[in-house]
């Protein structure tokens, strides 16, 4: 899993802010001169669109700029102290933004004298769709800077929440993308990952998916060596992972006629076992 995080005008990630959210997920917090780049929001989505970012965190600048490309990337964004309505410097905002479909976090401090509650209050309610799911958490004491303990509550708030989100579809593929095999406006809905440990990760963090689709052969691991396969895959959620597997929705979209046959074959198996116990 990986999260972009956007720090602020004036700060950047700190070492144990980062080695807290590393628990979580990948971390990629790039150095952003808000100052010199006017289109940082243009920016950053052309460069992460292809990356498969997870999860978007920002503060204050950064978390205005979360706010945004996390709907243009449809991703969950967790906001600390957004600068939502009022900036001290000028940043474009893309004229064709989708609207938030994925949760959205926003941690707000009361005693904020840079960037200001109300406002973001009354942001929030005017421009987030009604669908929108969000969490709103005003601290009452929290001024503009983000001690420690106030970003690791809410990290911990915002990552379980994503727990009770709409389940993603999930896609198993070291190359392809979703819109490579699906058509289009089905894309959206899924969470790509590239790897099995990437999978493993992914089904034991945020449970079973709504669908998932497997490729089998996924290239080679760091080492060189050819890497587990999807049906590797579908062994340990057949075998190891303890999940409750009689939901399960998926397809197989391998070029590789054999392997497809055994992984089709495995869970088709499977689910007709459960199927067979319920009954008794």
């Amino acid at each position: 899993m990986k999260l972009l995080y956007l720090h602020g005008l004036e700060s950047k990630l700190s070492a144990p802010k980062r080695a807290f959210l590393e628990k979580y997920a990948e971390v990629i917090a790039p150095s952003i001169d808000y100052r010199e780049n006017a289109s940082v929001i243009n920016h950053l989505y052309h460069q992460y669109r292809d990356q498969n970012i997870d999860l978007v965190v920002g503060s204050s600048m950064g978390g205005f700029v979360a706010y945004h490309l996390s709907a243009m990337l449809n991703r969950p964004g967790l906001l600390f102290n957004p600068a939502l309505v009022r900036r001290s410097l000028d940043q474009e905002i893309p004229q064709e933004i989708p609207k938030h479909e994925s949760l959205l976090h926003f941690t707000l401090g009361a005693a904020d004298t840079v960037v200001s509650a109300q406002e973001s209050l009354q942001f929030i309610a005017q421009k987030l769709p009604n669908k929108t799911y969000f969490r709103l958490q005003l601290i009452a004491d929290l001024a503009h800077r983000i001690p420690l303990k106030v970003f690791q509550n809410s990290v911990h708030h915002f990552f379980t929440d994503l727990r009770f989100t709409p389940k993603k579809h999930l896609f198993l593929d070291d190359i392809r993308d979703p819109q490579h095999v699906y058509p289009a406006p089905l894309c959206k809905d899924f969470a790509v990952v590239r790897s099995v440990e990437a999978f493993k990760q992914h089904l034991l963090r945020f449970g079973l998916p709504d669908f998932i689709s497997f490729d089998n052969d996924l290239g080679l691991a760091d080492n060189g060596q050819v890497a587990p396969d999807g049906y590797a895959a579908a062994k340990w959620l057949v075998y190891e992972s303890g999940i409750d597997l009689s939901e399960l929705q998926f397809a197989v979209h391998s070029a590789n006629p054999i392997a497809a046959e055994q992984i089709q074959g495995l869970l088709d198996n499977y689910l007709t076992f459960i199927k067979n116990k319920q009954k008794l």
